[in-house]
């Protein structure tokens, strides 16, 4: 038997499960209001992770404050 054969040697093994979210699924948390008063469109505007309110915010590139909680820290 090869190497490519033996399946311990692959570096990412999988369990052939999928990840309990839905792909395109998430918790919105809107726009933040420099992203309004920019009147940015939604392709101008970059989503960042809140892990206090488990969702996506979405704003200008450079901000780092969650709308809703004020999380800074991702």
């Amino acid at each position: 038997m090869s190497a490519r054969d033996d399946d311990s040697s692959d570096p990412t093994p999988s369990s052939g499960k999928r990840a309990a979210a839905t792909p395109g699924s998430f918790k919105d948390l809107g726009l933040t209001p420099l992203a309004v008063a920019l009147e940015l469109s939604a392709e101008q505007t970059n989503g960042h992770w809140c892990s206090r309110c488990q969702g996506i915010w979405f704003g200008y590139t450079l901000e780092a404050e969650c709308p809703v909680c004020g999380n800074r820290n991702g």
